[in-house]
């Protein structure tokens, strides 16, 4: 419950031995590029794939790994909650152009919450950029569309494993009047992502049947 006790919490910006994460939810104004970055802890809709799962029966599926379980799916609960709060107070608040917001998830994973995938669609204020991960690939095919705003799923690079053939990263551009474009940078698949039959300085853990699995070694 403790901020402090949270090990990937960090919030000294002169400290680069470390990434910058200042809260499990948190917002920094960047106002020299008219861009507000808002950061959620959505862990609470690890199963959100499932689209016929309602908000109360998802829940962060690895707390059945810890030692605290039920404390741990209660917290993750209670911080998604204040994470759509901070997101519907930053929207109806910010004074910034631009809204640059991240999860670990990417928006299709979000079916069971219509309020914030409206409010992530509403372009009246900003223009709003989400970007989320969990899936390892880098499109924005395989998404649920939040136009005339835009997200991307940002998961390629391989790691653990390779869900599709769009693997990179992503660029985002901002121009003189503060518009911004964002665009992939793609490698050829092999760099990536390798048979994983074929020989490897990584052990490599078995498939587990959701998508076709393919090791990084690079």
């Amino acid at each position: 419950d403790k901020l402090e006790d949270c090990a990937q919490v960090h919030d000294d910006p002169k400290n680069l031995s470390f990434f910058q994460m200042p809260s499990w939810t948190y917002h920094v104004d960047q106002p020299e590029l008219n861009l507000e970055i808002i950061g959620l802890d959505l862990n609470h809709y690890m199963n959100g794939f499932m689209p016929e799962l309602s908000g109360d029966s998802l829940g962060f599926a690895d707390c059945e790994h810890t030692m605290c379980k039920d404390m741990c799916f209660y917290r993750s609960k209670l911080r998604a909650k204040e994470s759509l709060k901070l997101f519907e107070d930053r929207a109806a608040n910010s004074t910034a152009k631009n809204l640059l917001v991240f999860s670990h998830y990417p928006t299709d994973y979000f079916s069971s919450s219509p309020d914030f995938m409206n409010q992530l669609k509403d372009n009246s204020k900003h223009d709003i950029f989400y970007f989320g991960g969990h899936r390892h690939n880098t499109d924005q095919f395989s998404t649920a569309s939040i136009a005339p705003n835009v997200n991307w799923l940002v998961g390629g690079g391989g790691g653990w494993s390779c869900d599709g053939q769009e693997q990179g990263f992503v660029v985002g551009e901002i121009g003189e009047h503060y518009s911004i474009t964002t665009y992939s940078v793609l490698v050829d698949y092999e760099v990536c992502c390798i048979d994983p039959s074929a020989p490897t300085t990584t052990s490599t853990p078995n498939a587990t049947g959701r998508f076709p699995t393919v090791w990084n070694t690079v």
